[in-house]
Formats: structure tokens, sequence, C-alpha cells
């Protein structure tokens, strides 16, 4: 898999190299552009496809918004696995029996808790770093 987090200043364009047996995503983080040779606007929040090719094509618009001065974006990508999605609320397996099971684990408390406390963060030394940050 890969990851890649880019910033681009108004204006710039990248040319990323990509290997050709990849799916590629570029997702938004900030800012507005425009994606692939055809140049198709995209702007915060919105999600990219790349089809097939050996580089992801990438501009920063030259006005940016007042939120952002630069084009954020987050690049992903990997070779496919090939394998079927079954998916239903908050769970991703491959068959509708595996969500099925994932359910039942998590409604009968097989899938772990989160501690509403940590041991460390009710010692003196932390408690100490957290009241000089806040000073």
């Amino acid at each position: 898999m890969t990851m890649v987090h880019a910033s681009l200043a108004p204006g710039a364009q990248l040319v990323m190299p990509w290997p050709q047996n990849f799916n590629a995503l570029v997702y938004v983080l900030g800012g507005q552009g425009a994606v692939g040779t055809e140049r198709r606007p995209v702007e915060s929040g919105q999600l990219t496809v790349f089809g097939e090719g050996d580089a992801l094509t990438v501009e920063a618009s030259t006005q940016q918004d007042s939120r952002t001065t630069t084009l954020e974006l987050l690049f992903l990508g990997g070779v496919p696995i090939r394998e079927p999605v079954a998916w239903y609320g908050p769970f991703v397996m491959n068959t509708r029996s595996e969500i099925q099971q994932a359910f039942e684990d998590f409604e009968a408390g097989r899938l772990g808790t989160v501690p509403a406390s940590h041991p460390l963060a009710e010692s003196d030394e932390v408690s100490e770093q957290i009241d000089s940050a806040l000073d």
C-alpha cells in the first residue's frame, strides 16, 4: 500500500509516478484544484478514483479559499486484493455471514473494550505535564 500527503502551492502542478498495477485514489483534504489530464475540478472533501496509467496529475488552483493557502491531498493506492466485499454499518468483511458473526461478536462483547481511563493518565507526572502545557 502507498500513502502520500502532498501540499501544492497555488498554481503548482504535480505529476506523480505511479505503478501501473496499483489502484489510485486522491482525497482532497483542503483547497481547490484539478485532477487528471482532463483537469477535472476538485475541492475539499472530494475523492478521485484514477484509472490505469503510470502517473497521477494534480494541479492547484491559482486562488485558494481563506481556510487553506495550499491544495492539500492524500494519495492512496496499492495492488488490488480482488476479494469480495460485504459491508454493513461499521463492519467490512468478505461475506454476509462474516458480517452477521461480527454483529453477534459485538453484541456479546467479544470485540474487547476501551478503558474509560488509562493508568498513566492518572499519574502525577502526566498530570503535571498536562498542567504545564495548558499554562
